[in-house]
C-alpha cells in the first residue's frame, strides 16, 4: 500500500489562498493576434449600443462581434498609432484616444480624425470622458487636459486647454467618471483632482478616510459607491465614502500582487482586480479567488477590465490580447491537472466525497482534504492495481465498495478500506469477453452488471444469475442501466429498447420504433429520460412515451451520451456535440459548446456524476468537465441585433435612414449580426423583408441576405436574433429603403400617358355617340316592341314552371323531384339509418260516423297541418297519410346523423300539440281526438315506383315494425322499440314496458318516452329542448321556435 501511495499520490495546491479546492481550469476565451487583433497589448475595451466590442491595442483599433475581429486603420478615417483609450458618449458615438496625441470619432460605420483649432497634442491621450454639460474632456500625458464643448461636422474643433496654471498637472494618467457624474482626474504624481462644473475649476479630491498613497495607478467606483484605488506597491484600497473607512487588499490578504493595474465589477457585485505581474483576483463576500496561467488565463499581466451586457468579463492583457471570462459555470479537469488520461468514460462520487474518474489510462481519484490541498491518486494496470486500464463503469455499493467495470478486464470489487481490488471469479465467468458495459446497484448487496451477452444479477452469498431476452430483457447487448427513486432498475439494450425490472422480474417497454439507449435518468416529476444514439431524448411517464426531443427542439445533437437531473427539475444532456440544459419552466433547451466553456465537447456514454457541492461532472473526450448549475444567475439576456452593412450592386453603401435607390440599383445585399459572447456560434437569425416576404423566414446561421433583383417599391428589412438561451431580440433591427420605378413607370409619365389616352378615347367616343344616336332611337323602338312580346311569353312560361315545381315538391322530396326532372325516372335507394313514425287516431271510425264528411275532412286537415309544421322544423320527411294514419321518416332522402333524436322529439311535440288541440275541442264542444304514436329505427328502401301518379314511399321491415309500435302503443303515449330506445336513452326519460306481443312480430321490447332528461330540457315538464339538446341534433333554437 505504501508503495502504491509513493507511486501514485500527487499533491496539488488550491486554486487560491482563500478558496482551496480541486485543481481545475476555468474557461477564459482568448482573442489574440492569430484572430486578427492588431497587437497583443490591449489598452482599453468597451461595448457599444449595438453590442459590438471595441478593442484599443498598441497597434490600432479593432472591433469584435463574437465571430471575427475587424481591424481599422487610417484608411478607415482613424488617426494614426495605437488606441490608448476608448469612450462612448451620450450620443453613442465612439471616441478613441491614440498614442502620439491623435483623436478619432466614429460616425456610423466610418471614422474621422478630430482636428483641434489650437493645434494637436503630440502626447499620448490617456483618457476621454463627458461631463454633465455634455462637453468632452481629453486627458494627455504631457499636455494637460482639453475640454471640447462642441464637435462640428466640418473644420477643426475648438478645445480649451487646462494645465499647471489652471490647477491640473500636465501629465494625466486617466479620467474616471464617478457615480454622481463628476469627473475625477488622476495625475502622474498621484494627485486626484475633481472638475467642479459650477466653479469651472479643478479642486483637490481628498475624501474622508482615504490613506496617503504613493504610486496610484487606477481609480474605480463600484455600484455601491465604494472607491477603489490601485497602487504600484501597496495593493488595492477600498474606501467606503459614506463611512469614511478604508480597507487594504495586498499580498498579506491573499491578493496575488501589490501592483494593481485595473478594476472591474461583475454582475454579482464582485470586484475584479487586474495585477501587473500575477494575474487576476476576484474579491467576493467570503474571500478572494485568484486566476492566473495555472488555472486558465493566458497571461499574468493585466491592463484593463470591463463587463459586457451579458455579464462576461472583458480583460485586456499586456501580452496576450483580450481574455473573456464567461463565468464559473464550467471548469475542466484534464491531464494538465494530473488526470491519468483525457478520455473519461466513467465518473463516480463516493459517499466520502471522493471523485473517481475512469479513463483509458486507468482511474484517477480526486479528493479534497480539510487543509485545502487536493490529492490525486491513480489506479493503473502498470501499478498492478487493475488488469485493464480501459475503465467503462463505476458504482459504489451499500458497503462503500467501488465496483469497477472495464472494457476488456472484467469486473473488480475495490475496498477503499485497504485500498485493494479483488477479482470475483464467479461473476467473471458470466461476463462475455470480460467486457462490462454498464453497472447499477439494486437493493442492499445487489449488483446489476451489463454485458454484451445479457445482464448479470449479483447478490452477496448467491451465485450470479445471467438474464437474457427470454427473461424480459429488451436485447442481449446492454448499453445502459439506471435505478430510479422507487427502486426499479431500467435496462437499455442496443437497437432493442428498454425494460423495467421490479422484484427481480424484467418487463419490456413497448415503443413505436426500436431505439439504442445510451443513458437514463429520472427528472423531478418522476419521468424517465432515455438518451439514444441518433434519435435524441425520449421522455417516458408511467412507461408511456410523453415527449421526444431532438436537434429541432434545441438539442446540441441527436447522439445522446449522458443524462443527469438536478433538484430544480433541470435535465442536463451530454451529447457528441456539446452540452444541453432542459429548463422545465420554459420547456426549452440551452446549448453549451466549446465557446460557452464546455471545452470537452464530446461527452462519453453514462459518464456523469453529481458531487457533494451539487456540481455536475461530465466525462468527455477532453477530460472531465465540472458544471455549477446555479452559478452566474441572470445571464439569460436577449441578444442585440444590428444591421452591419449594405451593398448595392455589389458596392458598399453607407447605412442611411429612408434610403432611395434607382430602379437600376435593385441588387441588394444586407449584412447583419449580433454579439453574444456567451456562445457566438449558437446565435441564429430570422429576417423578413416587408414588401416582398409574407412571413418571417426560418432560423439561419447566415449573417447576410441577398436580394438579386428587387422590383420597385417601398421596403422595410427586419432582422432579429436568438441566443443560446432561446431568447429572441427584444426589438428587430430595421432598414427602410425605397427602389424607385424607371422613368417610363414613374407617376408623372404614367399620368401624361393616361391623360392622352383618356382624351383620345373621350373624343372618339363622342364622335361615335353622335353617329349612333339617331340609329339608336329607331332601334330602341323596335326593341321595346319585341321585348314586350318576349317578356309576356317569358312571364307566362316562368309562372307555369313555378307552379309545376311547387306542385311536384308537394308530392315528392326535392332530390327525387330533381332526379325525375333531369332523368325522367327516380331510382329507389337504401337508407341504413332511418327512424319511422306512425300516428293513428283511437276510435276514429266511431267518431267519423258522428261527423259529416265535410267536418271529418276539415278536422283531419287541421290535425295533419299541425303535424306537417312539426315534422318540417325537425327535418323529417312526410311520407303519406292513410285515413287517420300519418306516416313520416327521419334520415331520408338525405341522411341525418341524429335521426332518432329528431323523430322522438317530434313525436313528443305531436303529443303536446294533441293535448292543446283537445283543450281547444273541449272548449268548443267538439269531440277530442286521442292519438297513438309508434317509432322504430332501422334500414329502409325509399323511392318512386310506377310511371303514373308519382308517390314517394318507403318499404322494409322497419316500416312494418314502426306500424306495430303504433298499434301496440297506448293512447296519448309515444311507444318506441328497443332499437330506437338505444339511440335516445341518453337524452330522454324512458319507461320499459317489457316484451310486448306484436302482430306477426312476436314479443318485442317496447318503451314509453316520458320526457326529455332535465339536463336537456328548457322547462320543468321536459317537453321543450334546451340549447344543448338542439346542438346535439344539429339544429338552431331559432329554427325550433320559428316552427
Amino acid at each position: 500500500m505504501g508503495g502504491l501511495r509513493g507511486r501514485s499520490l500527487l499533491l496539488l495546491a488550491g486554486i487560491g489562498l482563500s478558496f482551496p479546492g480541486f485543481a481545475q481550469h476555468y474557461f477564459f476565451e482568448n482573442i489574440a493576434v492569430r484572430d486578427g487583433l492588431p497587437a497583443s497589448k490591449v489598452y482599453a475595451e468597451l461595448q457599444d449600443s449595438s453590442g459590438l466590442i471595441w478593442i484599443g491595442t498598441e497597434a490600432g483599433l479593432a472591433s469584435y462581434d463574437g465571430l471575427k475581429v475587424k481591424a481599422y486603420s487610417d484608411a478607415d478615417g482613424l488617426a494614426t498609432n495605437g488606441a490608448r483609450c476608448l469612450f462612448l458618449d451620450r450620443d453613442q458615438r465612439l471616441w478613441a484616444g491614440h498614442l502620439g496625441g491623435g483623436i478619432s470619432l466614429g460616425e456610423g460605420n466610418r471614422f474621422r480624425t478630430v482636428k483641434l483649432a489650437e493645434g494637436q497634442s503630440t502626447h499620448d491621450i490617456t483618457g476621454i470622458a463627458q461631463d454633465a454639460s455634455g462637453a468632452i474632456w481629453v486627458a494627455t500625458f504631457g499636455s494637460g487636459a482639453m475640454r471640447i464643448a462642441e464637435v462640428t461636422t466640418g473644420g477643426p474643433a475648438k478645445a480649451e486647454r487646462f494645465g499647471e496654471k489652471q490647477g491640473i498637472g500636465d501629465r494625466i494618467t486617466g479620467i474616471t467618471r464617478l457615480n454622481d457624474g463628476k469627473l475625477l482626474f488622476l495625475e502622474a504624481q498621484g494627485g486626484m483632482k475633481i472638475w467642479d462644473l459650477e466653479k469651472a475649476a479643478f479642486i483637490a479630491y481628498n475624501p474622508r478616510g482615504m490613506p496617503t498613497l504613493m504610486g496610484i495607478t487606477c481609480i474605480f467606483q463600484d455600484s455601491r459607491d465604494r472607491l477603489w484605488v490601485g497602487t504600484q506597491n501597496t495593493g488595492a484600497v477600498c474606501l467606503d465614502i459614506k463611512e469614511g473607512k478604508a480597507v487594504t487588499y495586498d499580498i498579506s490578504t491573499a491578493m496575488p500582487s501589490n501592483f494593481i493595474m485595473a478594476f472591474g465589477e461583475d454582475g454579482q457585485g464582485n470586484i475584479w482586480v487586474g495585477t501587473w505581474d500575477n494575474g487576476l483576483a476576484r474579491i467576493e463576500p467570503n474571500g478572494i479567488r485568484r486566476f492566473n496561467m495555472g488555472n486558465g488565463t493566458h497571461s499574468q499581466r493585466m491592463r484593463c477590465l470591463a463587463r459586457d451586457r451579458e455579464g462576461n468579463m472583458l480583460i485586456g492583457t499586456h501580452d496576450a490580447g483580450l481574455e473573456i471570462f464567461k463565468g464559473d459555470r464550467f471548469r475542466s479537469f484534464t491531464e494538465a491537472d494530473h488526470l491519468v488520461d483525457k478520455q473519461v468514460w466513467a465518473i463516480l462520487n463516493t459517499r466520502e466525497g471522493h471523485l473517481w474518474f475512469g479513463t483509458n489510462g486507468g482511474i484517477t481519484i480526486l479528493s479534497a482534504e480539510p487543509n485545502g490541498i487536493s490529492t490525486v491518486r491513480h489506479l493503473t494496470m502498470q501499478d498492478g492495481q487493475l488488469t485493464s486500464n480501459h475503465v467503462r463503469a463505476l458504482v459504489e455499493d451499500a458497503e462503500g465498495h467501488v465496483w469497477i467495470g472495464t472494457e476488456d478486464g472484467g469486473l473488480f470489487d475495490f475496498n477503499p478500506g485497504n485500498f485493494r481490488p479483488s477479482y470475483n471469479m464467479e461473476v467473471a465467468g458470466s461476463i462475455a469477453e470480460n467486457k462490462v458495459t454498464a453497472l447499477a446497484t439494486g437493493a442492499t448487496g445487489e449488483l446489476w452488471v451489463g454485458t454484451i451477452n445479457g445482464l448479470v444479477h449479483v447478490e452477496r452469498g448467491k451465485l450470479p444469475v445471467l438474464l437474457h431476452v427470454p427473461d424480459g430483457l429488451p436485447g442481449e447487448h446492454v448499453t445502459a442501466l439506471y435505478r430510479d427513486r422507487k427502486g426499479a432498475v431500467w435496462v437499455g439494450a442496443a437497437g432493442a429498447g428498454i425494460s423495467r425490472i421490479t422484484d427481480g422480474k424484467a418487463v419490456p417497454i413497448k415503443l413505436a420504433s426500436p431505439i439504442s439507449p445510451t443513458s437514463l435518468t429520472e427528472d423531478a416529476q418522476g419521468r424517465l429520460w432515455v438518451g439514444t444514439e441518433g434519435q435524441g431524448v425520449l421522455v417516458l411517464q408511467n412507461g408511456a412515451l410523453k415527449s421526444n426531443y431532438n436537434v429541432d427542439d434545441g438539442l446540441s445533437s441527436n447522439s445522446i451520451r449522458s443524462l443527469a437531473s438536478t433538484k430544480d427539475g433541470h435535465v442536463w444532456i451530454g451529447t457528441s456535440q456539446g452540452l444541453s440544459e432542459w429548463q422545465p419552466e420554459h420547456d426549452r433547451f440551452v446549448r453549451y459548446t466549446e465557446r460557452s466553456g464546455f471545452t470537452g465537447i464530446e461527452a462519453k456514454p453514462n459518464s456523469v456524476a453529481v458531487d457533494d457541492q451539487g456540481n455536475l461532472w461530465f466525462g468527455t473526450a477532453n477530460g472531465a468537465m465540472s458544471i455549477a448549475p446555479h452559478s452566474d444567475p441572470g445571464k439569460a439576456v436577449p441578444p442585440l441585433v444590428a444591421i452591419r452593412g449594405l451593398k448595392v450592386n455589389l458596392v458598399d453603401r453607407p447605412l442611411e435612414e429612408d434610403l432611395e435607390l434607382s430602379h437600376a440599383q435593385s441588387n441588394i445585399r444586407i449584412e447583419f449580426g449580433s454579439v453574444s459572447l456567451d456562445d457566438p456560434q449558437a446565435v441564429r437569425y430570422q429576417y423578413y423583408l416587408d414588401g416582398l416576404d409574407q412571413d418571417w423566414q426560418p432560423l439561419t446561421e447566415d449573417v447576410d441576405v441577398h436580394y438579386p433583383s428587387l422590383p420597385a417599391g417601398n421596403y422595410v428589412f427586419k432582422v432579429k436574433a436568438m441566443g443560446m438561451t432561446g431568447l429572441f431580440s427584444t426589438r428587430p433591427a430595421e432598414l427602410h429603403f425605397t427602389i424607385l420605378p424607371p422613368w417610363y413607370r414613374s407617376w408623372w409619365f404614367l399620368s401624361i400617358v393616361g391623360f392622352v389616352l383618356v382624351s383620345g378615347t373621350v373624343s372618339y367616343v363622342k364622335l361615335r355617340e353622335r353617329q349612333l344616336r339617331m340609329r339608336n332611337v329607331v332601334l330602341e323602338r323596335k326593341v321595346e316592341e319585341r321585348t314586350a312580346e318576349v317578356r309576356a311569353k317569358s312571364d307566362e312560361i316562368a309562372g307555369q314552371k313555378v307552379r309545376i315545381e311547387e306542385l311536384l315538391l308537394n308530392i315528392l322530396p326535392k332530390a327525387v323531384s330533381d332526379e325525375l326532372r333531369d332523368t325522367g325516372k327516380a331510382t329507389a335507394k337504401r337508407f341504413d339509418h332511418v327512424t319511422v313514425m306512425f300516428t293513428d287516431m283511437k276510435g276514429f271510425t266511431t267518431m267519423a260516423e258522428k261527423m259529416t264528411p265535410e267536418q271529418l275532412v276539415a278536422e283531419l286537415d287541421e290535425c295533419f297541418v299541425r303535424f306537417d309544421r312539426i315534422t318540417a322544423r325537425y327535418g323529417i320527411e312526410k311520407i303519406k297519410t292513410i285515413g287517420d294514419s300519418y306516416m313520416s321518416a327521419c334520415g331520408l332522402p338525405m341522411p341525418v346523423k341524429h335521426h332518432a333524436l329528431r323523430a322522438v322529439m317530434a313525436a313528443l311535440d305531436v303529443r303536446q300539440e294533441m293535448v292543446r288541440w283537445q283543450a281547444e275541442s273541449n272548449g268548443t264542444g267538439r269531440m277530442p281526438w286521442v292519438l297513438r304514436i309508434g317509432l322504430h329505427s332501422g334500414p329502409v328502401v325509399a323511392g318512386v315506383v310506377g310511371r303514373r301518379k308519382f308517390a314517394y314511399d318507403i318499404w322494409g321491415d322497419t316500416v312494418n315494425t314502426a306500424s306495430r309500435m303504433e298499434s301496440s302503443g297506448a293512447p296519448g303515449e309515444v311507444n318506441v322499440s328497443g332499437t330506437t330506445h338505444e339511440l335516445v336513452k341518453d337524452h330522454f326519460v324512458c319507461e320499459h314496458r317489457g316484451q310486448v306481443e306484436a302482430k306477426n312480430k312476436g314479443r318485442i321490447d317496447m318503451y314509453f318516452i316520458r320526457r326529455l332528461k332535465p339536463e336537456f330540457s328548457a322547462d320543468p315538464e321536459g317537453t321543450t329542448p334546451n340549447q344543448r339538446f338542439l346542438e346535439a341534433m344539429g339544429l338552431e333554437r331559432e329554427t325550433i321556435l320559428a316552427g
